[in-house]
């Protein structure tokens, strides 16, 4: 009985550390409240993509998956340099592979510059 309950105890623990990298990283998208729209020229946006991508193999370990919004995200934030980023949209794809699936996120903004 001893053994069932140290077996029951280490699948539990497995479970959890097996969870943990199922946890994805937020990200905020976008204009914050409060920004001074008469120091950006909000006449002329430009627009910017980045996409980020990530394998899940056999369908069961995730690889550079949950960060994929992230990078993303951070490739507009260079685009943008400085410009206020607005209109965000987000696109989620998926392709399958032979050996597991890939994920795509595509990011796609308005970029005002300042003036």
């Amino acid at each position: 009985m001893h053994y069932y309950k140290n077996f029951l105890v280490a699948i539990f623990i497995a479970s959890i550390i097996f969870l943990q990298g199922c946890a994805g990283t937020p990200v905020s998208l976008g204009v914050s409240d409060g920004f001074d729209r008469a120091s950006y020229d909000m006449e002329n946006p430009r627009k910017v993509t980045a996409s980020a991508s990530g394998f899940q193999l056999l369908l069961l370990i995730p690889i550079s998956i949950n960060d994929r919004h992230a990078r993303a995200y951070s490739a507009i934030e260079a685009q943008a340099a400085g410009g206020l980023i607005a209109d965000v949209r987000v696109r989620e794809s998926w392709t399958y592979a032979f050996v597991g699936t890939i994920y795509r996120t595509t990011i796609e903004a308005s970029v005002y510059p300042r003036k």
